[in-house]
């Protein structure tokens, strides 16, 4: 009894346990709060409320797809040659998210030989955040659209001038996109549109024997266009 006594009395007044990340003491003791765990640098899923994206991918427009040349007489439209371009295609935009929800602007600019396409317009988009590291996700795009440098149709060059083109587009994409940090994603995307143009200009026409015939003209063209799409999205906020 005096030996237990003796070593009862050795024993320090307060103690600490360590259990699944609590401290315990005794009476006299301090409990010491665990320190926060760091926030990882990698996220599985893509956050912020503000996002700056940049794109880049091939593209390929078949201008001629549902054509109308006013220019020409109806009879010989089907003479003209099918007009199929592709050629690099560079973009970006400027999104805003909510939830699952993303609306914005989106410019793009297509270099195709001789013409160049731009386009910009809103852009919505759904990104299915529920399935983690590679997110799912569809777009839906309604863009104003202008072209410059050549002709849309070639074979006009020496028949018209101060042509002006501007037109319409809708387009539906589909992609992944996988978070690489916390701030940092990228996201691969398939896009088909459907894009109508508009052309104003004057035309001089001259046939040996007969002279010479001018005026102003108005002629449309409408076609379909695909681009595979490579995006790199810094996201700010949130």
């Amino acid at each position: 009894m005096m030996a237990l006594g003796a070593s009862a009395q050795e024993l320090p007044g307060t103690f600490s346990v360590e259990q699944n990340g609590v401290s315990l003491a005794g009476d006299d003791g301090q409990v010491v709060e665990d320190s926060p765990e760091p926030r990882r640098a990698y996220e599985k899923k893509v956050g912020g409320i503000v996002w700056l994206e940049a794109t880049v991918g091939p593209s390929r427009f078949n201008a001629t797809q549902f054509r109308s040349l006013e220019i020409v007489p109806a009879e010989v439209q089907s003479l003209i040659p099918r007009v199929v371009v592709k050629g690099p295609e560079f973009g970006a935009a400027l999104r805003f998210r909510t939830g699952s929800t993303t609306i914005g602007a989106r410019f793009k600019r297509a270099d195709y030989e001789p013409f160049d396409l731009t386009s910009i317009g809103l852009d919505l988009g759904f990104l299915i955040r529920a399935v983690p590291y590679v997110h799912p996700s569809i777009r839906l795009g309604f863009n104003y659209c202008t072209t410059t440098g050549g002709l849309v149709i070639p074979g006009y060059e020496g028949i018209v001038n101060n042509v002006r083109s501007q037109g319409g587009s809708a387009s539906i994409g589909a992609g992944l996109r996988i978070p690489i940090v916390r701030w940092l994603s990228i996201a691969a995307d398939f896009d088909y549109s459907i894009i109508g143009l508009i052309f104003r200009g004057n035309y001089d026409v001259t046939v040996p024997g007969l002279g010479s015939a001018g005026g102003n003209f108005t002629a449309g063209t409408a076609g379909t266009a695909i681009a595979g799409t490579f995006a790199l999205t810094v996201h700010l906020g949130g």
